[in-house]
This record gives structure tokens, sequence and C-alpha cells, in this order.
């Protein structure tokens, strides 16, 4: 058996249908559903369905990890499953899955094939930047295109991810703290750091159509994902490479304007002023909680060792050519 944690927040119709593509499954899989807090009628449609499932409700918005932490709580088989709301799994995904946790032992985590129904790949693994910049692997290319071998990668895609629940114990709780964006990367480096291997599987295959939640190029998705990077960066790199950030920053920013469109996902036209305005205020916090990021980065140290060297070790394994 399966625990396959949904997070809900606004989903409409597609929490509905990502719901009955885990019912139809070849094997069967327990499916819980936890609402954050949405406005609209998703779960009234869910509930309609008479689908098999168990929904909680929380009175306000917990955030993706604090959602995740939710359903955490809530869950007892050996493998495990967190996902988004907006998407749709093959119906032998959950067998798949299954099939290559018994092939790899040693994995405490399996990544699934995600793309759109288009066959453009969302994610095949995580790439890394020296400043902890992520990339997402074949994003974006064919799936004739990327390579999409039984392979180690870095962890799992945040949309959905799977794992075993010694894990979890071992790599704790994520960080509530960091709401959106970056909190299953700094999740999924504790779970490397604790000596769990992650393994994508390409036969089990998830469709995704992406930031159905958080609008693409929005300044706050912008502001929570360099924020936390930021957060990250000073609990896990060696001092040397902290010190080296802001200048790394400003490089990545002035290559990364060229290819910033006109508009966000929802067509509202993007400007400089509120693009720098999100930099600036993710940098602010991201200084301003410095004191409590070096307290997280001694228990990690106590808890894992020397966190700077391994987390080097990983970036080279996995790192942006």
């Amino acid at each position: 058996m399966i625990d396959v944690g949904i997070i809900n927040y606004n989903g409409g119709e597609e929490l509905t249908k990502c719901v009955r593509s885990l019912v139809m499954q070849t094997v069967p899989v327990r499916i819980l559903v936890l609402d954050n807090a949405s406005a609209d009628n998703s779960i009234a449609l869910l509930k309609s369905a008479g689908l098999r499932c168990k929904i909680i409700e929380s009175d306000c918005n917990l955030g993706y990890a604090g959602a995740c932490n939710m359903l955490l709580s809530e869950m007892d088989s050996d493998i495990q499953v967190l996902c988004n709301m907006d998407l749709e799994f093959e119906s032998s995904w959950a067998e798949h899955l299954l099939a290559c946790f018994a092939r790899h032992p040693e994995a405490g985590s399996v990544a699934s094939l995600v793309m759109e129904k288009s066959g453009v790949v969302n994610a095949v693994g995580v790439l890394f930047g020296k400043d902890l910049f992520a990339k997402n692997e074949a994003s974006g290319l064919d799936v004739s295109e990327a390579d999409v071998r039984e392979k180690e990668v870095f962890g799992c895609y945040g949309a959905v991810m799977s794992f075993r629940k010694e894990a979890v114990l071992a790599a704790g709780a994520m960080d509530a703290s960091f709401f959106l964006f970056f909190e299953e990367t700094e999740w999924y480096f504790r779970h490397n750091l604790a000596g769990y291997k992650t393994v994508f599987c390409p036969d089990a295959k998830v469709f995704h159509e992406r930031s159905l939640t958080t609008v693409r190029y929005s300044p706050r998705k912008l502001f929570y994902s360099e924020r936390n990077r930021l957060r990250s960066a000073i609990r896990l790199l060696p001092m040397a490479e902290i010190l080296k950030l802001p200048v790394r920053g400003v490089c990545r920013y002035m290559s990364m304007a060229k290819g910033v469109p006109g508009e966000s996902g929802d067509g509202k036209k993007l400007s400089k002023t509120a693009i720098c305005s999100a930099l600036a205020k993710a940098w602010a916090q991201a200084i301003f909680m410095l004191p409590k990021e070096l307290v997280t980065r001694n228990r990690y140290k106590k808890q894992f060792g020397n966190v700077g060297i391994k987390v080097q070790e990983i970036l080279e394994k996995y790192s942006l050519k």
C-alpha cells in the first residue's frame, strides 16, 4: 500500500481529476487530501464525485511545506507520496513506483517522470549552480530528447515526491517557515546528508500542467524562491561560498534579465520595478533571518557532520554545466 497526500489550494476540477487518476491505479493506493483553506469549490466538487479518499480541511493556509508536514503526520505506510493537486497519474504509476523501490532497496526516494500531456518534460532531476541556484534537468525538452534512463538523481521534483518513511524520519520535517518554493530542495539536501539517495523511474509517469497555484514569472514566486534559496545557502554552503553570494547573485540576475518575458503567466505586465522589489525584499528578509539560519546550520552540523564539505560534493555531482 502507498499513502498519497495531495495538497490542494483552489484546485477546482483539477483536484477531482487528480484523485480519480489515483483511484484508478492498478495497485491499491490510500489517498489523503489536505485543503489549504481554499476559497473555491474544489472540495465540494471532490465530495460530490464520491471518490474514495480522506479529506482534511485546514482553517488557514499552511503553505506547501506546512501542508506537507500535516499530511506526513497522517501517513503510516512504508512508501509515502506528497504531491500537487494539478497532476494526473498514469494508471500503472504506483505499480512501477513500487517495482523501482523493490529494485533499489538502498534508495530513500523514487522520482517520477513528470511531464505535460504534450510530451514536454517538467523535470528528470535537479541541477545546481555554486550558489544553490536550482534548475530542473531536461525541463522544456520533448521526452524523446531527454535522458530518461533509470538513474540516480539529486531528489524528487516538488510536484510529486515519493519516499520511504525511514528517509523522512532521518531527514526530519520540511521547514514550514519557507511557506512556498525551495522547501523540497532544502529537504532533499537533508535526505542526501542523511545518506538516502533518489532513483529516477521513467516508467512512473505523471502529467502536470505547471503553476496552477502560483503564476509563472510572478514577483511573488520570485520572492519566495530567492529568499528560501538564500536561507538554504546560509544553512548548507561553506562560509567562503556564502560570502560570494552577493556577487554571484548580481551576475546571475544580469544574465537572466534578458530572458524574462514581458508578462507573467496570468497575462499581467511584468515591470522591472516589481521584479527588483521582489529581489530586494528576498535579500532583506534572508539577512534579517541570518541569526536563526546560523542556529539551524549548527543543528545540521551536529546531526549530519561537516555539512559544508558534504554539500560541496553534492553540488559537484549535480552541477549545472
